[in-house]
């Protein structure tokens, strides 16, 4: 059955548009998610205290290494910045990952790296970490060139690893946000060229994940474990149909 070709001419323009292939559904539920729950924290000053990283999750609690991905330590920009990403990086690393997997990158690598701050960061909350898994991903799917990638994924993950800089002390701060800008741009202007880049961007997030285990900030521990868990032979294909003008489906 062929599509009429309104319909063609609108999910072609849709595609280049949004640079998706297929609707971000996995990351829709886990960010609708985390949002509610953030709204519930406003309302509820005291949910942070009892659904946050602390020791406790060690000691009879251990319900706190899943819920306090879903709080946020970071006041509202803080939680602004955490969903923006998780949709950004999410909606990314579906056109890659299978759903399943994608579920896996996340709570995998931000429940690994919840139990690494009880030694390093033991009190906190926030599903930054989490984040950290999808950017672990996209590192690899890029160092692979996967081609199936939307054409933000590069600057996104290059924001992401200038954010979590962002969060060592506050004179490394600046320089973290100034250096994520530049190499935005300095990406672009290699593409204009014809000169591949996606390699280099891997390349940028293992650095930050090794400058950030280096003062101990758990958000190093997350790029790390989310490389590691998206590094076990390829990516495995997601199927969904790609539409091109003129053609059906």
């Amino acid at each position: 059955m062929h599509p009429s070709p309104a319909r063609t001419v609108t999910s072609a323009l849709g595609r280049h548009v949004t640079d998706l292939a297929r609707p971000p559904e996995a990351t829709s539920l886990v960010l609708a998610a985390t949002a509610a729950m953030s709204v519930a924290q406003w309302l509820h000053p005291g949910l942070l205290a009892r659904l946050e990283r602390t020791p406790a999750e060690l000691h009879g609690q251990p319900w706190r290494i899943l819920t306090s991905l879903f709080v946020q330590e970071g006041g509202l920009v803080g939680t602004l910045s955490n969903l923006a990403f998780l949709l950004v990086l999410g909606a990314a690393a579906e056109q890659v990952l299978t759903r399943r997997r994608l579920l896996l990158q996340y709570f995998g690598a931000g429940i690994i790296s919840e139990l690494i701050g009880t030694l390093w960061q033991p009190v906190g909350g926030g599903n930054s970490v989490a984040v950290c898994g999808l950017a672990g991903a996209l590192a690899v799917a890029l160092w692979r060139g996967d081609e199936r990638l939307p054409r933000f994924a590069e600057a996104a993950t290059l924001l992401w690893c200038a954010a979590v800089l962002g969060t060592l002390p506050s004179q490394w701060y600046l320089a973290a946000v100034v250096a994520g800008v530049l190499g935005v741009r300095y990406a672009a202007w290699l593409r204009s060229r014809g000169i591949r880049t996606s390699g280099a961007v891997a390349v940028v997030v293992v650095l930050t994940a090794a400058v950030l285990i280096m003062f101990h900030n758990i958000h190093g521990a997350a790029l790390a474990v989310g490389l590691a868990l998206a590094l076990p032979g390829r990516l495995p294909a997601t199927r969904h149909p790609r539409i091109r003008m003129g053609q059906g489906r």
